[in-house]
């Protein structure tokens, strides 16, 4: 599955970058750098990602802690994709946390299936919409 960016591309599920999920998403992607400012000035402005998050529109897919785990993959990348290979480790565990999961459920998991939580084409939203979809987790809004 190609990383999708932009509006032009299909909107649903594409993630989102650090800006959060909600029309500043839709717009201008999950790209990385100063462009986030406008995707959150856009959420701010129009007051849609509140609505996006309670409803499940506007790329808000996922529950608020999903949100804070994809955020968390996010800053912690090269080390969660270190441990994720090891099945173990701090950021794992954070992660587990987070999602209410299981967390040797979800180290096994994670570490058998590396590549399709964190492939070159996965983004953090994927990763933990897959992590929810897995079983180990038992995530609430």
């Amino acid at each position: 599955k190609a990383k999708k960016e932009a509006l032009v591309d299909q909107v649903s599920g594409q993630g989102y970058g650090t800006a959060g999920c909600g029309l500043g998403s839709i717009l201008f992607g999950a790209k990385p750098g100063k462009i986030q400012i406008f995707a959150a000035t856009t959420n701010n402005t129009y007051s849609n990602q509140t609505f996006g998050i309670t409803s499940g529109t506007s790329n808000c897919d996922i529950p608020e802690m999903g949100q804070q785990a994809a955020a968390f993959i996010e800053t912690n990348k090269e080390v969660v994709r270190k441990e994720a290979a090891r099945g173990e480790g701090e950021t794992i565990t954070a992660i587990s946390v987070i999602l209410n999961c299981e967390q040797p459920k979800l180290s096994n998991e994670i570490r058998q299936k590396y590549d399709f939580y964190f492939g070159q084409d996965v983004d953090s939203y994927e990763t933990v919409r897959r992590m929810i979809q897995s079983g180990s987790c038992t995530v609430e809004g």
